[in-house]
């Protein structure tokens, strides 16, 4: 689901006329990956990147200009994956940490999978910027990956009292801009209003996507719900 919905964000943001003035997009969508959490966390053994270079490998033979890749955990092998390419690929994080930094954001919550979590992801990117992140407590760190797996992965209904919850906690600690880190959040963020300042990774993708193979709509570049 989340890969249509990144699918769906790309066409939504395009500034296109007609048919011809969309991006013409390859999409691989593969659900039998091996668990990244899982695999990040060491419950696993099975790495899932042998599986995503191939991917992106067959990308490259269909001449795609640019690659992009929805999922955030996944982002843990990202310069692997860049350096078995020629071909740009995409960096969600990264791109997330320029927009905000633009916008003067010192302090950000996130909202993401144990393994992105654990891994630090976000902070070794965002400390270029001179960006604080501030994560959940044990506790709704727990329900974070209920949402994620237990609800949105497994097609059941989100508990917003729950989300609420969590974003609450994280806007006490401090944060100005609450990021929904994982793409199993953002079709939370898409069934629900989730409210003000939060970012979706979803549409920071999407945007760098089109502005890097087409023409941006205006309504699209603010991307913090609320602003």
């Amino acid at each position: 689901m989340a890969t249509a919905y990144f699918m769906r964000r790309i066409i939504e943001m395009t500034d296109a006329a007609t048919d011809q003035d969309n991006i013409e997009m390859v999409i691989y969508n593969v659900p039998s990956i091996p668990d990244r959490t899982g695999y990040i966390l060491g419950k696993t053994k099975e790495s899932p990147l042998p599986i995503i270079v191939e991917l992106a490998n067959n990308l490259e033979r269909q001449n795609v200009d640019y690659i992009a890749m929805p999922c955030i955990t996944a982002h843990y092998f990202h310069d692997q994956i860049a350096d078995s390419v020629f071909v740009p690929v995409s960096n969600g994080v990264r791109e997330a940490a320029c927009y905000l930094h633009e916008r003067g954001i010192q302090n950000v919550g996130i909202m993401a999978t144990d393994g992105t979590v654990d891994m630090h992801l976000f902070d070794s990117v965002f400390k270029d910027y001179d960006i604080k992140c501030i994560y959940p407590s044990k506790e709704c760190q727990k329900l974070v990956m209920s949402i994620i797996y237990d609800d949105v992965k497994a097609g059941h209904k989100v508990d917003m009292k729950e989300f609420d919850l969590i974003k609450y906690e994280l806007m006490e600690a401090g944060a100005e801009v609450v990021i929904l880190g994982c793409t199993e959040l953002s079709i939370v963020k898409r069934d629900h209003d989730v409210g003000e300042n939060v970012l979706d990774i979803i549409d920071v993708l999407a945007q760098d996507s089109v502005i890097k193979c087409a023409k941006l709509r205006s309504e699209y570049e603010e991307l913090i719900t609320g602003k």
